[in-house]
């Protein structure tokens, strides 16, 4: 079976507001990666239920949760706060010659949460679909071999994060340049793993 690709970012090329992800699936494996500005970032999800995430050398190991819907499973979420400056790009893109869908940054205040659905083959006998929860967005589905498929949807959300005073959002000035990046992994109250983008130099 021919991998399944999926390259998206924040911004426009020639203003990137978030680092290059690349979705793929191969046979049943589901795999999330991006090369911030210091190191390489990478979650497999392995048809076992085995989850792996690397940044950097360090390696957390997470357990796919249960379904929350008859053949539904959330997995991880990216979670990327609107940011007020170019991200910094790696030199070398191994990847170029692969399409990137570029997508509008959220807007001030609000970040951009994007969530791995596994929709198993029973999934197709129920009544749920990811559209039905309020302002979600399907980026993309991915098949797998025999194990269904991935869906990429997205929200936007305010960024409990970043606050706004009454009046709306504050000035705020642009670095000099293109600000660097790096990825926090954390973890829900259900224990489900996250994935959030960090910017150098910015309060985010």
């Amino acid at each position: 079976m021919a991998t399944k690709v999926f390259r998206f970012a924040l911004g426009s090329l020639a203003s990137p507001r978030s680092g290059l992800w690349r979705l793929w699936t191969h046979e049943d494996e589901v795999h999330l990666a991006v090369r911030t500005t210091r190191e390489e970032v990478a979650l497999t999800a392995y048809p076992t239920g085995r989850w792996r995430i690397a940044v950097g050398t360090v390696v957390s190991r997470w357990t796919r949760p249960k379904e929350f819907r008859p053949g539904w499973t959330r997995g991880p979420d990216l979670v990327i706060p609107g940011s007020v400056a170019p991200v910094q790009s790696p030199a070398s893109d191994p990847y170029a010659t692969e399409p990137v869908s570029w997508l509008p940054a959220p807007p001030a205040g609000q970040l951009a949460r994007f969530t791995l659905l596994f929709a198993s083959p029973r999934a197709e006998g129920s009544r749920w679909r990811p559209l039905d929860a309020p302002g979600t967005e399907s980026l993309i589905v991915l098949p797998l071999r025999t194990a269904g498929a991935l869906h990429l949807c997205r929200v936007d959300e305010p960024d409990p994060a970043e606050a706004l005073p009454a009046g709306g959002a504050p000035a705020v000035e642009d670095p000099p340049g293109p600000v660097e990046f790096a990825v926090v992994v954390s973890a829900d109250q259900d224990g489900r793993p996250s994935l959030r983008e960090s910017y150098a130099g910015l309060s985010m």
